[in-house]
């Protein structure tokens, strides 16, 4: 009886670690840790809360957009565009648009990207450790 209690209550508190980690995506530095448009380590994804469920992103290579949050989804979708030609795959696509899709797991999100002419990607990012 004592190991299903025990069992029990791991199980119940791995579930609400797992649930506190996913969901809503905190402001601040997001550096990219892979892209199928590129990898480049040196981009960081800015984010602001603009509301408690919109955030505005903004990129150091030249991207800016708004993405709001679906409790229902649990995710954020949104649109950004490039705004300046970055040499990387993502040549070519500037001043287009980007319907996006982001997806917090853990301390990683997941941005999925596709535009009018259906080029798309895909990127993670991780949250920069405050000092």
């Amino acid at each position: 009886m004592k190991i299903k209690n025990v069992l029990l209550s791991l199980i119940l508190a791995t579930l609400f670690v797992s649930f506190i980690q996913a969901g809503e995506i905190e402001p601040g530095d997001w550096f990219q840790t892979s892209s199928t448009a590129g990898d480049a380590p040196d981009i960081v994804m800015s984010i602001v809360e603009v509301t408690p469920h919109i955030i505005q992103l903004d990129s150091n290579n030249g991207w800016v957009g708004f993405a709001w949050y679906s409790e229902i989804e649990d995710e954020y979708t949104g649109f950004f565009e490039l705004l300046k030609d970055t040499g990387m795959r993502m040549e070519g696509w500037t001043n287009r648009v980007f319907r996006i899709r982001m997806i917090k797991d853990n301390r990683t999100v997941l941005l999925e990207g596709v535009n009018e002419k259906d080029e798309h990607f895909t990127a993670t990012f991780r949250l920069r450790k405050k000092l």
